[in-house]
């Protein structure tokens, strides 16, 4: 049976799959282990082919940039998650130190039992086509469940190269994968997995929520967001921290084409400085990007729609009154060889304004949309009504303004002058919140995700808790009863009081 094909149906796999769960039960740390190292040297042993499939998928790709954002990542994550499962799925006691104590005492056992949820789904995402499949699949693994993985149609010779890695290394039974356009994905959405989990867009995400919900299917949706960036006024007074704070979020708006879900989409800058600032960013992207056109190094938008939606965005905001100043200009046929390969200099926007599109869709593209501030609690209110982003970054020091932005605003997660540390540190909880996100993975977030913390409680009293609960009771029970009720409320009040 192949893994790499829909000939055989979705729900016949799950069958297999489920039948294959509850036959065999949860498996041992080694054979997780066992099933985490197969999974991974089926990718490293096909990391030419890879990086190869990837940059032509993309039209181009550099090497380093999927070996750093792919493969590297990848890698980490296996070791985190091979030498964590250990402790991670062992039972542990229930009900605090005291109450546990005070239960074994009275002759009742309970633990936490971390137990796998069975079969798990994982949608893939084509910006970052190995690690976003690649890692809540591995995780899952970890966690002791079978996978089946979709991966994205945008991708189809990465999806074709991983699809048969993996089939050569596992049974269907452990690890399916299935390929296929946009019907595939309806269909695979609305399997009755035991955990679906989904990376993209907000708008994409709902409908595979929506699709899951039929079969009362828990999700986890990693999605995106206007990722904001807070110039603060003690950085933008000091010519070196602004020098370095613009650079960097040069560079971060470039990464991979800007097609990234944590890429920054908007700056915030005091008034004061935000001429310094674009200037100083357009000196970073001066030093690097033409060479990088030059030389044919840079990462285009994955296909036609991709690029044309971005240049909508940007006449759109054009047509409303925004300024649009591009890093390089070029010559009718220049342009048109750039729209040709898809490639796209990156670009500053000022003047953003609510009407425009631009202000509220992510972009997806090297695009920097540039805000000024007077007073940056003005900034905290403009976030805290917005939809919470991916990532939310901040350069400056670690003073009282950046821990009432921590306080004030929410994002999924944080970084202080860099970009996306929150993402890229090694075994930190990584998801959004709200409108980016539902639920987290990396590390022990990704292992618990996928796991059922099962309560598994033993009695050996002499008595049933039913003769507590009626309808027929001793009267001296209820009694009892009554007067903790009040005694409790009594501390309540006392409390209150203060």
């Amino acid at each position: 049976m192949s893994a790499t094909t829909t000939s055989t149906p979705m729900s016949e796999v799950l069958a297999l799959q489920r039948a294959a769960f509850h036959r065999d039960g949860p498996p041992s740390a080694a054979v997780r282990r066992d099933r985490i190292d197969r999974f991974a040297h089926a990718v490293l042993d096909n990391t030419d082919a890879i990086v190869d499939a990837i940059s032509s998928d993309f039209g181009f790709r550099g090497e380093v940039t999927t070996l750093v954002a792919d493969i590297v990542a990848f890698t980490a994550e296996v070791e985190i998650q091979r030498a964590g499962l250990g402790r991670w799925m062992r039972p542990r006691a229930g009900g605090g130190r005291l109450a546990g104590a005070a239960m074994r005492l009275a002759g009742l056992r309970a633990q936490i039992v971390p137990t796998p949820l069975g079969v798990v789904g994982v949608m893939g995402m084509w910006n970052f086509p190995l690690t976003l499949t690649a890692v809540p699949a591995l995780t899952a693994l970890a966690a002791g469940n079978r996978v089946m993985i979709k991966m994205s149609e945008r991708v189809p010779r990465t999806a074709e190269v991983l699809a048969n890695a993996w089939h050569d290394a596992f049974d269907v039974e452990e690890v399916a994968v299935v390929t296929g356009g946009l019907e595939v994905s309806q269909e695979f959405a609305a399997l009755d997995l035991d955990h679906l989990f989904f990376t993209g867009s907000a708008d994409v995400g709902s409908k595979i929520m929506a699709a899951a919900a039929s079969r009362l299917t828990p999700v986890t949706l990693e999605l995106g967001g206007k990722n904001p960036v807070i110039i603060s006024e003690p950085a933008a007074a000091r010519r070196e921290s602004m020098r370095s704070a613009a650079a960097r979020v040069a560079a971060a708006r470039i990464q991979n084409g800007g097609q990234a879900c944590i890429n920054p989409d908007e700056v915030y800058v005091p008034s004061s400085a935000a001429r310094l600032f674009v200037q100083d960013v357009f000196s970073a992207w001066g030093e690097t990007v033409p060479d990088i056109i030059e030389s044919g190094q840079m990462t285009t938008l994955i296909d036609d729609a991709a690029f044309d939606r971005v240049v909508g965005l940007l006449e759109d905001a054009a047509a409303k009154g925004a300024q649009v100043i591009r890093s390089v200009s070029s010559d009718a046929a220049g342009e048109d060889a750039m729209r040709r390969e898809r490639v796209m200099p990156p670009v500053v926007v000022l003047g953003v304004t609510d009407e425009m599109r631009i202000d509220h869709e992510e972009v997806f593209g090297p695009v920097l949309a540039v805000h000024t501030y007077d007073d940056v609690a003005e900034v905290f209110d403009r976030l805290a009504a917005r939809p919470a982003p991916l990532v939310a970054s901040w350069f400056g020091p670690d003073d009282e303004d950046f821990r009432a932005f921590v306080a004030r605003t929410r994002s999924g997660g944080v970084a202080r002058n860099d970009w996306a540390l929150s993402s890229f540190t090694p075994g930190l909880p990584f998801g959004g919140v709200g409108r980016s996100g539902m639920g987290s993975y990396h590390g022990r977030a990704g292992f618990d995700r996928f796991t059922h913390q099962r309560s598994v409680v033993g009695s050996n009293l002499p008595v049933s808790i039913t003769q507590f609960t009626g309808p027929l009771v001793d009267a001296r029970v209820q009694d009892a009863l009554r007067a903790g009720v009040d005694a409790y409320r009594r501390l309540l009040r006392t409390r209150l009081r203060g």
